[in-house]
């Protein structure tokens, strides 16, 4: 017996979805956050906003916090998303990306990371008890995958639309998150192909 197909299909992505408002509000919660007196969460900040420095130091831009400006979150959350800048988002973030296909997160290799492979969508589903694991329908089958797998393709797992899905590529509980990461991972996660070495001679 063949197993569950996704519930997910193409054609539930929400077209009235306002993604570039979503990622103003997420840029605005950045700079909250760097300027909070909670020393965890603006450290957290600091570290995102540092990587457009080429020292790339967040304990220097919170001695000297004035360095910080709206366009600099604007350009942390862009990248993020996987587009170069704020004004490429704005150009493309319309555009509608292809259902992503979660063999793309799988080379042919067995990875360093430990997966667990299932038939039935409740066996993966009971997986999920750890929060660090993930489920990705695979062809037939469904995977439930560690954090770090993410991570290595440049996946920010630190996106609150993970939780929003309830980490669940297969039965998402927000539509309209799941419709977000799918424009995210459409664009940073490569086909299995362009990551192929060509052979020397």
């Amino acid at each position: 017996m063949r197993p569950e197909s996704p519930e997910v299909s193409p054609e539930e992505s929400p077209k009235d979805i306002s993604a570039l408002d979503e990622y103003k509000v997420r840029a605005s919660k950045l700079l909250k956050d760097f300027a909070s007196a909670d020393k965890r969460r603006a450290y957290a900040a600091a570290h995102r906003l540092a990587s457009l420095w080429p020292d790339g130091n967040p304990n220097e831009l919170l001695a000297d916090r004035a360095r910080v400006q709206r366009k600099h979150a604007l350009a942390v959350i862009a990248r993020e998303m996987g587009f170069r800048d704020w004004q490429h988002l704005t150009a493309e973030a319309h555009v509608e990306m292809p259902a992503f296909d979660t063999t793309r997160l799988f080379p042919p290799k067995t990875s360093f990371y430990l997966n667990g492979w299932y038939v039935t969508y409740e066996e993966a589903h009971a997986a999920l008890a750890r929060k660090d694991r993930f489920l990705f329908p695979y062809r037939h089958q469904f995977v439930v995958v560690e954090a770090g797998l993410l991570k290595s393709l440049g996946i920010d797992m630190s996106d609150p639309d993970w939780d929003l899905i309830g980490r669940d590529w297969a039965r998402p509980l927000d539509r309209q998150a799941h419709y977000r990461l799918n424009q995210k991972l459409a664009r940073i996660v490569p086909p299995l192909e362009a990551r192929r070495i060509p052979k020397r001679d």
